[in-house]
C-alpha cells in the first residue's frame, strides 16, 4: 500500500514537472519551423544562418529537457537502459522515416550500384556518416544527420545524467565543456581539424557538447526554481518572466541579425544556453497560453514535419507551379500549412499504430535471437 502511494506521488510530481515547460516547447516548435524555412526558402542575401542557430538551440534545449525530466530520478547508467531509452524515442519517428525512404527508393531514377546499397543500409540502420560518399550523400535526400545524432545522444543520456547528480559537479563539468566547445570551434576555424572533409557541425562530438551543456544546467535551474516556487503566485514575478519571455527571443534575434558574420558558432551556443535557461522558468503569462490543449496539439508533430518537409516541398512545388500567389513568403506559409496538416494526420492516425507494429517486430526478433542463442552449444 505504501509502495503504491509512493508510485502515485512520484507520477504526480513527474507530471507536474513536465507541465511547467510549455514556453520552451513553443520556442522549440518555432525553432524547428525556422529550420524548415531555411531549407525551403533560404534568404538572399543570407542575413541570418537560421539553420545553424536553430540547430544549436534545439540540441541544447533537448539536453536540458532530458536533464529536467530525469534530475533526481532513477535512470541506471547501463547499456540496457540506454537501448531502452533510445528505442522509446526511435519508435515515435522511425516508421515515417522508413515510409519516406521507401518513397525515395520508388522515385530513384537510376540503377542502384553497390555503393547505393551500402548507403541505403546506413540509412536504415540510422548510421549517420556518409561523407566518404560525397557524390551520393544526398541520393535519398532524407536529411538524416539531425535525428541520427539526436538518437545517439538519447542513447548516451543515462551515462550523461551521472554528471548532474550534484550542483557543484554539474557546474565544474559545464565550465569544462564550455571551454572545450570554444576550443574546438577555434581549431575548426583555423583548419586544424579539417581533415578528410569532415563536417564537424554535423558530427556527434560537437552536438554531444551542446546537448550536455543543456543537460548540465538543470541542477542550477532546480536550485533557483525551488526558491521561485515559493513565490510563483506573486504578480511581480509573473510580470518579470512575461517580460523575459517577450524580450529575450527579440534580443537573440537582434544579436543574430547584427553579429551573425562576426560571432563564431560556439558563441551562439553559449547564447543559446542562457536563452534556454531563462525561458525555462514557466511563470510568465505566455506560458499559460502555450499550455492550452490546442497549442500542445499544434506543437506535437514537429519531428514529423522535419522528416518529411524536404520531399513534400518538392511535391508541393510541382502542384503550386502555376500558383496565382507570387509572394514567396506567402507560398512558404502555404507549404508549411500543408506540411503541418499531413504531419498532424500521420501523428493522430498512424504514429501510435505503427509504433505498436514496430514493437511487435522487435519482439519477434528478440524471441528469434533468444531461441538461436539458446541453441548454441556451450
Amino acid at each position: 500500500m505504501l509502495l503504491e502511494k509512493s508510485f502515485h506521488k512520484n507520477k504526480k510530481q513527474n507530471a507536474e514537472r513536465r507541465e511547467f515547460l510549455n514556453y520552451i516547447a513553443f520556442i522549440k516548435f518555432w525553432a524547428m519551423n525556422l529550420i524548415i524555412r531555411f531549407h525551403l526558402k533560404q534568404p538572399k542575401p543570407k542575413l541570418i544562418d537560421y539553420g545553424a542557430r536553430m540547430c544549436e538551440f534545439l540540441f541544447i534545449s533537448s539536453g536540458f529537457l532530458v536533464g529536467y525530466n530525469y534530475y533526481k530520478r532513477e535512470m541506471p547508467a547501463t547499456y540496457y537502459t540506454s537501448f531502452k531509452y533510445a528505442y522509446k524515442h526511435l519508435k515515435s519517428f522511425y516508421p515515417i522515416y522508413i515510409i519516406k525512404l521507401i518513397y525515395k527508393i520508388y522515385i530513384y531514377n537510376r540503377k542502384f550500384t553497390l555503393t547505393d546499397y551500402e548507403i541505403l543500409i546506413f540509412y536504415i540502420l540510422m548510421a549517420r556518416d556518409y561523407k566518404r560518399f560525397p557524390a551520393l550523400k544526398s541520393c535519398f535526400s532524407l536529411i538524416p544527420w539531425f535525428i541520427n545524432v539526436l538518437l545517439y545522444l538519447y542513447f548516451l543520456s543515462p551515462f550523461l545524467l551521472v554528471g548532474i547528480k550534484s550542483l557543484k559537479n554539474s557546474l565544474i563539468i559545464f565550465v569544462f565543456f564550455a571551454f572545450a566547445r570554444l576550443g574546438t570551434e577555434l581549431l575548426i576555424r583555423n583548419g586544424s581539424l579539417n581533415i578528410m572533409e569532415i563536417n564537424f557541425h554535423h558530427g556527434t562530438n560537437i552536438r554531444l557538447m551542446e546537448f550536455y551543456l543543456g543537460m548540465l544546467m538543470t541542477p542550477l535551474f532546480f536550485k533557483i526554481k525551488y526558491f521561485f516556487d515559493k513565490i510563483h503566485n506573486e504578480i511581480y514575478l509573473k510580470y518579470f518572466f512575461t517580460f523575459i519571455q517577450l524580450i529575450f527571443p527579440v534580443t537573440i534575434y537582434f544579436i543574430m541579425l547584427k553579429y551573425n558574420n562576426y560571432l563564431y558558432r560556439c558563441h551562439f551556443v553559449l547564447i543559446s544556453c542562457v536563452c534556454t535557461f531563462l525561458i525555462s522558468f514557466d511563470y510568465g503569462y505566455l506560458s499559460n497560453i502555450f499550455k492550452k490543449k490546442i497549442c500542445k496539439e499544434i506543437m506535437s508533430c514537429q519531428m514529423e514535419m522535419y522528416i518529411i518537409h524536404i520531399q513534400l516541398n518538392k511535391i508541393l512545388s510541382k502542384i503550386l507551379k502555376y500558383h496565382l500567389i507570387k509572394n514567396s513568403e506567402l507560398i512558404f506559409l502555404e507549404k508549411l500549412g500543408f506540411i503541418f496538416i499531413i504531419s498532424y494526420i500521420y501523428r493522430k492516425l498512424f504514429r501510435d499504430k505503427l509504433a505498436k507494429l514496430m514493437d511487435k517486430i522487435v519482439n519477434i526478433f528478440k524471441k528469434i535471437f533468444i531461441i538461436n542463442f539458446e541453441n548454441y552449444p556451450n
